[in-house]
């Protein structure tokens, strides 16, 4: 299990996956995706994911996002990190709790969002996040 100290720091985002009820995958930010997460020691974290084929100039579709990010404050509570959203590119996420299993892997993070919707599918998603060098 991470801990308040192991996750401060800049993070790279690895892999993204959402695997639905249905037994189906979705890929969102594609193969490979790209994003940064970062953990501050006074409680503040921002997370930004992005396509990189998709996130160029022209409209977001929000059953296809090519860019997405949010910030606030953090804290952790046994196994779960909890991000209590103060902005968001999706704007039903401001003021709420996101929660976030953590699994500690070497210099990886797994984190696992539950209840995560695509394309009118729910599933949960699963990012795995690997600790930037300083």
């Amino acid at each position: 299990m991470a801990d308040e100290a192991s996750i401060i720091g800049t993070w790279v985002l690895k892999s993204f996956i959402v695997e639905f009820e249905d037994g189906s995958e979705h890929f969102p930010y594609g193969e490979p995706p790209e994003g940064r997460i970062a953990y501050s020691s006074d409680g503040f974290m921002s997370a930004h994911l992005w396509n990189p084929d998709l996130h160029v100039d022209g409209p977001r579709s929000g059953d296809d996002p090519n860019y997405f990010s949010y910030c606030g404050d953090w804290s952790i509570e046994g196994s779960v990190v909890k991000h209590h959203v103060h902005a968001a590119t999706e704007p039903s996420w401001t003021g709420r709790d996101k929660l976030r299993t953590m699994r500690a892997h070497g210099s990886q993070l797994e984190l696992t969002a539950e209840g995560v919707v695509f394309a009118g599918k729910r599933g949960r998603g699963i990012l795995v996040w690997e600790q930037r060098a300083k």
